[in-house]
């Protein structure tokens, strides 16, 4: 019976593993021929960029499976292969790739991830640090600076910059790995940043918590700009509650600098947005009870009383100022 059982399963799981993308082998060029070819900007090879294809072929070539990992970071280290176009998408192959060979950590993740950073331009910088962030812990200080600083990177970025997404199949337990296999299958998804940072919902390719309100989430305390972003997505989305919150903890910034009405407009908001909010109704009534104060005791300026304007007296017209004509007798022509 046990037998029945786990053959069951096997072909239960079969068919979606044979969908997933995963190489037979490592397929070094196709990989980065793949990647690289999403490019926007890149045309025709250099000598230098036909190089650096024929030495990834000639090392799968030549080398056995498990020597191919250890002379990939000789490649890597090699000065003038280092000018090919075709290294920052050999870096991001070689980072993924890196995941098969420990379970835990950021190791090997941080050797490719710290060349391929060099490549300010490349496609391959986002799904890389978003990879990089989920396998820090959850609970990781680590993590919120990490988020912190992928999030600030985004927004430096041009709006037409291009990034790509990591994108994900599932592994033969099911669970879902980021995608190793770029010589075939679909073409790996492209987005402008400008799309990406204003989505809405989870775009394809991204795991549900690596959709830029999560980000913005993780860091958005006492970043008012972050969190005014935040509102407008989830208003978009018809996420009252969320949006709720956000208002409330911006209220709750504004109390601090004493800005009372612009906080009495916010706890308005978040209390219409999510009516069962009591944290805000409570401190809604409480400053709306400040600002009666203030209207009570305006400022001294305000309570003086205001000066009578001087009036020329009834009797005695005003003066005119007449402008003597050219003709007239002591006005030059």
């Amino acid at each position: 019976m046990k037998r029945l059982y786990i053959t069951l399963v096997v072909l239960l799981v079969c068919p979606v593993y044979t969908d997933t993308a995963v190489a037979a082998g490592w397929d070094l060029a196709r990989n980065v021929k793949r990647l690289e070819r999403l490019a926007p900007d890149y045309k025709d090879d250099k000598e230098v960029d036909k190089r650096f294809l024929d030495v990834l072929d000639l090392t799968e070539k030549t080398r056995k499976e498990n020597e191919i990992y250890a002379e990939a970071k000789r490649i890597a280290g090699n000065p003038t292969l280092a000018q090919s176009k075709y290294m920052d998408s050999f870096l991001y192959y070689m980072f993924v790739r890196s995941l098969d060979t420990q379970k835990d950590g950021t190791a090997e993740l941080d050797v490719w991830l710290g060349q391929l950073k060099s490549y300010t331009d490349s496609p391959h910088l986002l799904p890389a640090q978003l990879i990089r962030i989920r396998r820090l812990s959850k609970n990781a200080t680590q993590m919120l600076a990490e988020t912190e600083a992928l999030v600030s990177w985004l927004k430096t970025r041009k709006p037409d910059f291009v990034v790509r997404a990591p994108e994900y199949s599932r592994s033969l337990l099911l669970s879902y790995e980021p995608r190793t296999n770029f010589a075939d299958g679909e073409v790996p998804k492209l987005y402008k940043v400008s799309y990406y940072r204003s989505s809405v919902t989870t775009l394809a390719g991204f795991q549900e918590d690596e959709t830029y309100v999560s980000l913005l989430g993780r860091i958005k305390a006492k970043h008012e700009d972050i969190m005014n972003e935040m509102i407008g997505i989830y208003r978009n989305t018809g996420k009252r509650k969320e949006a709720a919150d956000i208002y409330f903890q911006l209220a709750e910034l504004k109390i601090k600098s004493k800005d009372y009405k612009e906080a009495a407009a916010l706890l308005e908001n978040a209390v219409k947005f999510n009516p069962e909010h009591v944290a805000a109704k409570n401190e809604r009534n409480r400053i709306k009870l400040e600002l009666t104060y203030q209207a009570l005791n305006p400022p001294a300026d305000a309570a003086k009383p205001a000066e009578t304007p001087v009036t020329q007296p009834a009797d005695k017209p005003a003066e005119i100022s007449v402008t003597p004509a050219a003709d007239e007798p002591g006005n030059p022509r």
